[in-house]
Parts: C-alpha cells; sequence; structure tokens
C-alpha cells in the first residue's frame, strides 16, 4: 500500500530504489568531501596532501615511488621519508585522505597490503592486509 512522504506518493517499490541508491550516493559524496581520488598506477601516478604548512606528494615512476615535501606557499620539492619495500609486493593505487597518504600493493596472488605515510611525525606504518584484495 503507497504511503504519503511529504506530499510525495511513495510505493514499496519506490522506496527500495531509493534504499539501493543511498550506498553509492554516500560514497561518492564521502569521496569527493574527503578530498581523495584513487588513481591507477599502472604507468605514473602522483597524490598530493597538505598538513600544516607542508605540501606532500607521493608519486611513482617506476619501482618503490618517491615521498617528497615542501611549503605550501612553494618552493622546489625535496626528498621526505623513504617508504619500505614490501618485498613481493608492487605498488597498486595511491591515493590521499585528509592529511595522510595511503599507498596500495598487490603480490602475485593477489593479496592486498596498504601503507600509511603519517605528516605529522614523517613515516610509514602497515594498516591494512587482505587475502584476495586484489583480485
Amino acid at each position: 500500500m503507497p504511503r504519503t512522504v511529504g506530499g510525495v506518493v511513495c510505493s514499496n517499490e519506490n522506496e527500495e530504489v531509493m534504499i539501493d541508491l543511498k550506498l553509492p550516493v554516500f560514497l561518492v559524496a564521502l569521496f569527493v568531501m574527503s578530498g581523495c581520488a584513487e588513481q591507477s598506477c599502472t604507468g605514473s601516478c602522483q597524490v598530493s596532501v597538505e598538513s600544516d604548512h607542508q605540501m606532500y606528494r607521493y608519486r611513482l615512476d617506476g619501482g618503490n615511488g618517491i615521498l617528497e615535501k615542501r611549503e605550501v606557499s612553494g618552493g622546489s620539492w625535496n626528498a621526505a621519508s623513504e617508504k619500505p619495500v614490501l618485498n613481493g609486493f608492487e605498488v597498486a593505487s595511491a591515493l590521499g585522505i585528509n592529511d595522510k597518504i595511503l599507498v596500495s600493493h598487490c603480490d602475485v596472488s593477489g593479496n592486498r597490503r596498504m601503507l600509511k605515510f603519517d605528516p605529522q611525525d614523517e613515516s610509514w606504518s602497515a594498516t591494512h592486509f587482505q587475502t584476495g584484495g586484489c583480485l
């Protein structure tokens, strides 16, 4: 039986469609509002975040990638902190969330490992391991 919400007649079918759409809309809004965008690293990728008066940039030009920093106001990029090498894993993607940089790695079995860079203490830490996360 249809019901009226705010002057609009809603059927059960319409409500199911609305519920199905809420999660994708929420996820898109979350990514837009948090300023993050995942980039495929199948060649060259780059992600930047800002923390206090520093800008941090992680870029992949083959190998392990390079983390650099500079003043937000400008200037040249300088080496910041070397990302740990994860033996048996290759960089798959990088994204920035707020002031953190997350780098996703995959192995030949499809397992995923994540490293997070924290600009407050300029260090990398392992944050997540997912069996089959790259499949």
